[in-house]
């Protein structure tokens, strides 16, 4: 199958991006699947053995596509008059009306974006470790300087219960925006910055669960699956796509800051192996670009999916 990818960022990312890795985990899994895969995305992205197109802008993206089979947009609508076969990939939660032809991320998303369609995204199990012995710290691992993803909260449980805290995506003088500053300043608390590669997988493969209590409902939260796929229970709030992602076996979830002790304790129980197991069966990048397949054959076959 001929598949053309479109993005409006550039693939992959310097250092760390959500939405820009799934676009690469897809056009590297479909490749490795036979497919041939083109890739029109902004200025200096680059994937060995995908054609790469670069376009800066919608219309140089309309402008300069190729002839393909599918065509599969992320970031960059088509319009309404496009005579392709396509689809769209929401990732985010933008509020106007979407075009005719849209997917979610997720199950929850799906439902509240009023989306007939699905895929789950995937992450490439090859960038992550596995590891059964963990160290006696919890991880956060999300934008710090955004507070719905709940920094202060985890700062503040960790505290509370006397747990070790590792915190990367941000560092300590961004809670002065969001809160937690004075708090953060304890040897049980350490910043990691920005980090991504190989130092990212050791916090992920270290950390004995990760911290993820967001106060927003997060379409998919792929930093879920990559501390599953590095065998650490998750232990979040239930909002977004958290509870499909997360079931008893790899995590706990609570609501309420009373509730954390017994998720804590829960935590505690899950088995690392059934946390791989679970992601590696459900949530990798091979089984995500796997389903979109299905999917676009389902579009070219004339189904009606939306």
């Amino acid at each position: 199958m001929r598949v053309c990818l479109v993005s409006n960022a550039r693939i992959p990312p310097p250092l760390y991006g959500g939405i820009e890795r799934v676009v690469q985990w897809l056009a590297q899994d479909l490749t490795a699947l036979g497919h041939d895969v083109t890739l029109v995305a902004r200025s200096g992205s680059a994937l060995p053995g995908v054609r790469c197109i670069p376009a800066d802008s919608a219309r140089e993206a309309l402008q300069r596509l190729p002839e393909a089979d599918i065509y599969h947009f992320h970031g960059w609508p088509p319009p309404d008059d496009f005579g392709r076969p396509w689809l769209y990939t929401l990732h985010g939660n933008e509020p106007q009306p979407q075009p005719a032809r849209t997917i979610g991320v997720s199950a929850d998303h799906a439902r509240r974006h009023g989306l007939r369609t699905f895929v789950h995204n995937g992450v490439d199990p090859a960038e992550f470790t596995f590891r059964e012995r963990k160290q006696d710290q919890l991880l956060f691992f999300s934008k710090v300087r955004r507070r719905v993803k709940g920094a202060p909260r985890a700062l503040r449980l960790a505290r509370a219960h006397g747990q070790r805290l590792v915190v990367a995506g941000g560092y300590r003088f961004d809670l002065l925006k969001v809160g937690g500053f004075w708090q953060s300043l304890h040897p049980s608390v350490s910043f990691r910055g920005e980090v991504g590669g190989a130092r990212k997988a050791e916090l992920f493969a270290d950390a004995k669960a990760l911290l993820f209590p967001i106060a927003w409902d997060e379409p998919f939260g792929l930093v879920l699956v990559e501390a599953l796929l590095s065998g650490t229970p998750v232990i979040a709030t239930p909002r977004g796509s958290v509870p499909e992602l997360v079931p008893p076996q790899v995590g706990a979830v609570f609501t309420e800051d009373a509730e954390f002790g017994a998720a804590l304790e829960h935590a505690a129980r899950c088995k690392p192996a059934d946390c791989r197991d679970w992601a590696m069966e459900r949530f990798s990048s091979q089984v995500c670009a796997r389903n979109h397949l299905v999917l676009y054959q389902r579009i070219l076959d004339g189904d009606t999916v939306f």
